[in-house]
């Protein structure tokens, strides 16, 4: 993702160019305004990017062999390094490219899953893991969840890896996270979709109808008069959190409504008078 594109800044903008755009479109997208959520998230994080200057240099320029993620050189071997190359590497003082390749050594990255609920994501949560090392051991370790987190999502939590060797510093533990569908509820973005359906007579004449929440909690809204097929409520701010910001998605209702069967004759009759005065 080009975040200078993003922001609608020239790569060569200033800070202040960059926080004048910035502020510009969060104004135009914000949610609580009835801007889309998912393109505000990609604003937020440009801006976040480009703000830093650690995170715009890297931006900028990208590794050509790709993120070193676990310390040594599995990661530029994933990357497409071919085997044997990090020898070649070190020849030309290349062993790590920000220190000394001897200090880099230790143990190895444990890897996991774990899997929660949609409703988890609503809060920070801690889980318990037994993790087995290379030597048998197992341990109970625990890690944090970020609130937030979509479903696919690894996380490294340093220095809870393997621990066979106990003269070099422990590996990281990296968890996948999971993330279950709910069945009641329909995602988009940070946004979740919750049905109701009501009766024709509910949408001729509005409604007051009850609406739970991921997190249960209830929620009474009105249908208004006259209601058609496919209306959608909003109940601001009842979605799902953005992951490592403070943005909150909304909770729509889409209406249905549905035709009573079985009606009697003189129900037939009466609802048929109404039309004849309309």
């Amino acid at each position: 993702m080009n975040h200078y594109i993003t922001l609608g800044v020239d790569k060569k903008a200033t800070v202040d160019e960059i926080k004048k755009a910035y502020r510009k479109l969060a104004s135009q997208h914000h949610p609580d305004k009835g801007g889309d959520t998912a393109k505000f998230q990609e604003i937020q994080t440009a801006y976040d990017t480009l703000s830093d200057p650690e995170k715009r240099a890297a931006h900028d320029n990208p590794s050509p062999f790709g993120t070193r993620t676990d310390g040594g050189w599995n990661g530029w071997k994933n990357a497409g390094v071919p085997p044997g190359f990090e020898d070649l590497f070190a020849q030309f003082g290349f062993g790590d490219f920000d220190a000394p390749r001897q200090q880099q050594r230790r143990n190895k990255n444990i890897s996991g899953e774990i899997t929660i609920s949609l409703s988890d994501t609503l809060e920070h949560q801690t889980k318990t893991l037994s993790i087995l090392t290379s030597n048998n051991n197992r341990t109970n370790v625990d890690i944090k969840i970020p609130r937030g987190i979509t479903s696919g999502t690894s996380v490294k939590y340093p220095s809870l890896g393997d621990t066979m060797f106990g003269n070099l510093p422990p590996g990281d533990l990296i968890i996948t996270v999971n993330v279950l569908a709910n069945q009641n509820y329909q995602v988009s973005g940070l946004d979740l979709i919750v049905g109701l359906t009501i009766d024709c007579f509910q949408a001729i004449l509005g409604s007051e109808q009850t609406i739970v929440g991921l997190d249960n909690k209830q929620f009474t809204i009105q249908t208004p008069v006259a209601c058609q097929q496919g209306t959608k409520l909003k109940i601001m701010g009842e979605g799902l959190w953005g992951f490592q910001n403070d943005i909150k998605g909304h909770l729509f209702v889409n209406v249905s409504i549905s035709i009573p069967k079985n009606l009697t004759d003189d129900q037939k009759n009466l609802i048929q008078s109404l039309v004849n005065q309309r």
